[in-house]
């Protein structure tokens, strides 16, 4: 056991401990592989997480918006059963009685309706000949088949919560019935199991993607159109940097550090206490902090899932060096290792050590990256140190193999 811990622990440091890996088995590449995704996953998750409250503090201009936002005696913004109250409606960026909220660039949206309330959007046709011009669903059913060709279907979203009320929800029934919808039928056969609001939702649901074309351009999730998606597909979507939304169940904001990086993030509750209310610069700050330290599940999740699907990329990268090296030492014709399978055992007796220096650097590289390069960052550094381990193992050989030189032959020669 000592002896194997000295080899897994030193390979990366020893060319003498490391080449002892081509008379190892395979199980200590497998045992490198497994670490290596351990590795670089706490270190591309410590550099997603831990630099968030730096670079927040050192974002004076995004902070004092932040602070502002929140002590505007206009605004009361409480928490309440892990979810985030405000007693008003707020939108800087298209409201001018909201603009007090608009500092340093920063604009700002408090909107706490239900994430499910839905939008009372408007059905339009555009024309796609270059003319703008609009016409209503009626004017463009009748119209002939190779008039519909020069339209396409939109929508626009108001920002208007629609209603749904027991008059609303029969003209949906009694559209679905006449189109004889099959989803609706199942649905009337479990009604009395649902609550009356829930299946007033339901049947909306049906109703529009009975009535209206396709809407997964502007609902992925198959839904009708909701309230919340206003926001995102008006600014967001339309290359808004700079902001803060709060919604009833998370919060997204964007800002830039002192430094210049761009910081996209999420937020949610369950670090809030019932009736603690945000309301001072003190508060606003623990808001922003706490709302995304809330997110760290999520982003175990996220990582996770990710760095399992880019296994075949860390695979494949002591495979490419274990080639180069192949090559590279039978071309030297060095005795350090004759065979492919030997070159790898050696490339992955570094994996212990390497991916660890590589997450150390990732998590370093959390705070002058964004977010979105971490993993790549992360891959790279890995590959880097394994390509710069890999490489004075060979320079070595290399070398070693040069200083031999042959000894001189006698050879006679016959008068």
């Amino acid at each position: 056991m000592v002896k194997w811990l000295k080899f897994i622990g030193l390979s990366f440091f020893s060319d003498k401990i490391s080449k002892q890996a081509v008379k190892r088995g395979y199980l200590n590449l497998v045992f490198g592989l497994f670490f290596t995704l351990a590795f670089l996953f706490c270190g591309v998750l410590a550099a997603d997480l831990l630099p968030f409250p730096t670079q927040y503090d050192n974002a004076e201009e995004f902070s004092s918006f932040v602070r502002n936002a929140f002590s505007d005696e206009s605004l009361n913004v409480t928490a309440e059963n892990k979810k985030i109250r405000a007693d008003r409606t707020v939108n800087s960026f298209s409201n001018e009685a909201d603009a007090a909220f608009r500092v340093n660039g920063y604009n700002f949206v408090a909107d706490t309706r239900a994430a499910d309330a839905f939008d009372d959007f408007e059905a339009y046709y555009l024309s796609n000949d270059g003319k703008e011009q609009t016409i209503t669903i009626e004017e463009y059913a009748s119209l002939s088949d190779v008039a519909k060709r020069g339209f396409d279907f939109k929508i626009r979203y108001t920002a208007n919560e629609l209603i749904l009320t027991d008059e609303l929800c029969s003209e949906h029934e009694e559209y679905l019935e006449s189109v004889k919808n099959e989803s609706y039928a199942e649905l009337l056969k479990k009604q009395g199991e649902l609550s009356r609001e829930e299946y007033r939702k339901q049947v909306y649901n049906l109703y529009v993607k009975a009535y209206y074309p396709d809407l997964s351009a502007y609902e992925s999730t198959g839904s009708a159109p909701l309230l919340r998606n206003y926001y995102y597909h008006n600014y967001l979507y339309d290359g808004a940097e700079k902001y803060l939304f709060i919604f009833d169940d998370s919060c997204v904001g964007s800002f830039k550090t002192d430094s210049g990086l761009k910081v996209t993030f999420y937020g949610f509750y369950k670090n809030f206490a019932d009736g603690e209310t945000f309301s001072t610069a003190d508060m606003a700050d623990s808001f922003i902090k706490n709302a995304f330290r809330a997110t760290a599940p999520l982003s175990v999740y996220v990582y996770f899932i990710n760095l399992i699907r880019l296994l075949p990329f860390v695979i494949l990268m002591p495979a490419a060096l274990a080639l180069l090296a192949f090559c590279v030492l039978k071309i030297s014709r060095s005795e350090a290792c004759n065979t492919f399978g030997g070159c790898l055992k050696i490339i992955g007796s570094y994996l212990l050590v390497g991916s660890f220096i590589s997450a150390l650097i990732t998590f370093v590289c959390g705070y002058f990256l964004p977010r979105n390069m971490l993993i790549v960052a992360g891959l790279l550094t890995l590959f880097i140190t394994l390509l710069i381990r890999t490489a004075v193992l060979l320079a070595v050989e290399v070398m070693a193999v040069k200083r031999v030189k042959p000894e001189p032959q006698n050879i006679e020669t016959e008068n």
